[in-house]
């Protein structure tokens, strides 16, 4: 089994590059199974997203705001919004997705139709994601060009870059036409949005070292009751739970990617107790951080 890894900077931003310059715009089928922990964690991007459900059923979480799409659903990721992906329900999840520069749809940024189309999309803050179903006509009509698309591109046709670029502009276009308030010329995030960025940071910075609530607080200049608020309205989750968590996808990782002992990898991710992280790392993964570690391995191989 390959294993996924979304790979972020201090940030959260995505490291991955999509696509190739002279065509940004890369398009993947991937089931949760195969991800650390059957998640894509919190992370953001430059490009747009769009995400088309297969099999299963998965919660898609943006800040403040979540959605269950089952198959035959697809939903709209802006870019540079935070969003994590995960499994619902007991079955696995498959998913295609298509991830671009969104000057594929308008070419350079200062063109007509990019100003016109693209840019006030982009520019608009409160548009984090959206949601299609097959009930409305017009979203069936979405689903159908972005799915037509996908086959192209997985069977490798020669013209897939100007199929998925056709069935993008079509998407954009339809989108706008009857949704024309996705339009924005609103440019400044939200302060919420700008503090849950800096507490990202901050963690993904210094999750290594002995960090509390506290000093996450610091990192927004905002009390430990507001840190405590934002985490858990804008991710669901508290300041420790989180920690905890990227704590674990990190030592998964490390224990994947490194001959680093296992004691090493607890302390080098922050675990000052070898035994809590063991057992932690049961809990999340269902495997001791020693079984792992071989049978991770065995499946890359």
């Amino acid at each position: 089994m390959q294993i996924y890894k979304i790979e972020t900077d201090e940030s959260g931003r995505e490291l991955t590059s999509h696509g190739a310059s002279d065509f940004p715009c890369a398009s993947y089928d991937e089931w949760f199974s195969k991800f650390f922990g059957g998640e894509v964690p919190w992370h953001w991007h430059d490009e747009v997203e769009i995400v088309l459900v297969v099999e299963g059923s998965t919660k898609v979480e943006c800040i403040g705001k979540s959605e269950i799409l089952t198959a035959g659903e697809m939903i709209f990721v802006n870019a540079g919004a935070l969003h994590k992906l995960t499994n619902n329900g007991p079955g696995d999840c498959r998913i295609l997705n298509a991830v671009f520069n969104p000057q594929m749809i308008g070419g350079q940024s200062f063109s007509r139709i990019y100003k016109k189309h693209v840019l006030p999309v982009l520019n608009n803050k409160q548009l984090l994601s959206y949601k299609f179903s097959p009930e409305l006509t017009w979203h069936q009509t979405v689903i159908d060009e972005l799915k037509a698309a996908f086959v192209v591109w997985q069977n490798e046709s020669d013209d897939y870059e100007f199929v998925m670029t056709m069935a993008l502009m079509k998407f954009w276009h339809l989108f706008g036409e009857n949704k024309p308030d996705i339009l924005s010329n609103a440019q400044v995030p939200s302060t919420n949005e700008k503090r849950l960025h800096a507490l990202l940071n901050y963690i993904h910075d210094n999750h290594g070292t002995h960090i509390s609530v506290a000093d996450i607080s610091l990192a927004a200049n905002i009390s430990e009751s507001e840190c405590y608020r934002l985490f858990r309205n804008g991710l669901k989750t508290t300041p420790n739970n989180y920690l905890l968590n990227y704590r674990l996808r990190i030592a998964a990782q490390m224990l994947v990617e490194s001959n680093k002992a296992i004691t090493k990898v607890a302390y080098d991710t922050g675990f000052s107790c070898p035994a809590y992280f063991a057992k932690k790392f049961k809990l999340a993964f269902e495997k001791t951080p020693k079984n792992f570690r071989q049978e991770s391995r065995l499946e890359t191989h």
